[in-house]
């Protein structure tokens, strides 16, 4: 029944988003994820996943990407985002199994780099974002019987070497997860547009730094990783992607999207596999679509669900999605 409720939940959230025109949705943004739900395989025989949802939110504190992206060469946005990744497994969970939260402080700045009356719209853009990531869990990262940072926890943590297995000692039910982190991402994007100025197929190329640091924002002492985990998790991780759109039927706007992530952890533990690559399919079959679409995955590497990048190895997934950067005007406006 909560598996139920929650799911419901979940659709009438992104239903609700996905069924704004676009002209209502001011909070446009140049770089983001995806919001999605949608059916996973697992890593590990362990636990067996049901679902996996990225519900993301944004609190605009201002925002003129839309309003000036054909009148001023520089737009930006400020904005607190909290960016949360839920899965439902197929076995009881009680408390809610390591649920992910990143609560963080934005801006994306975009630079216009052709005229308005040009076939292609070309921009770079930039988006920094600092805060918090945790699961609100207070178990021993590798064993259900203490909480974390006792002494009896800590001394587990003198016995992992580097031949120890993590994935295989983990704690499944509420283990904890806790750092601060700031992200750096660039992106470069290529719009070729049709007549009306609309995008007709773009290429995006983005590269990204995230950094695990012990201080919120550089500056507060509270929300931090611990000395033990820290040397797990690894402080540093590199981001790279690239994403083409083509519109395979012009005047109703239906589209298909592909796109490769790329991340890779510098320095975590030997028995974490550093690479993770990702690669997604998109279709926007619907006429004059704006937001719901259909979505497949396959990824291989590390796992990204918070404590459980420990587990690796393949997945595939699919499920419903909804698009932050649907083609809309970006070139000289009609008389």
């Amino acid at each position: 029944m909560k598996n139920l409720l929650f799911i419901t939940f979940v659709l009438v959230s992104m239903g609700s988003f996905g069924q704004k025109s676009f002209n209502d949705y001011v909070q446009f943004y140049p770089i983001s994820e995806e919001a999605y739900i949608r059916l996973m395989s697992s890593y590990t025989k362990q636990e067996s996943i049901l679902l996996d949802a990225n519900p993301i939110v944004r609190y605009s504190l201002f925002n003129d990407f839309l309003k000036h992206i054909n009148t001023k060469t520089h737009t930006q946005a400020w904005y607190v985002s909290f960016r949360p990744q839920v899965r439902i497994y197929t076995s009881n969970s009680l408390p809610v199994r390591m649920p992910s939260y990143r609560i963080l402080l934005g801006t994306q700045h975009m630079y216009r780099l052709t005229p308005v009356d040009a076939q292609k719209a070309k921009f770079v853009s930039f988006s920094f974002e600092s805060g918090h990531y945790s699961n609100g869990q207070d178990g021993s990262a590798f064993s259900e019987l203490y909480a974390d940072g006792s002494p009896e926890s800590d001394s587990i943590y003198r016995t992992i070497t580097s031949h120890t297995k993590l994935s295989e000692i983990l704690n499944r039910k509420n283990a904890n997860f806790s750092t601060n982190l700031s992200e750096l991402i660039l992106n470069y994007r290529i719009n070729h547009l049709d007549d009306d100025n609309l995008p007709q197929q773009t290429s995006s190329f983005s590269l990204g730094y995230v950094l695990y640091h012990d201080l919120f924002w550089g500056v507060f002492n509270f929300g931090g990783y611990s000395d033990n985990d820290i040397k797990i998790y690894g402080r540093h991780r590199f981001l790279g992607s690239y994403e083409f759109m083509k519109v395979f039927e012009k005047d109703t706007q239906k589209r298909y999207v592909i796109k490769q992530n790329i991340e890779c952890i510098h320095r975590p533990h030997a028995s974490v596999t550093p690479l993770r690559l990702e690669t997604i399919v998109r279709v926007f079959p619907f006429k004059n679509s704006k937001g719901m679409g259909f979505m497949f995955s396959y990824i291989y590497g590390h796992d990204n669900y918070n404590f459980r990048f420990v587990d690796s190895g393949h997945q595939v997934a699919l499920g419903l999605t909804w698009d932050s950067f649907p083609p809309f005007t970006m070139g000289k406006l009609a008389d």
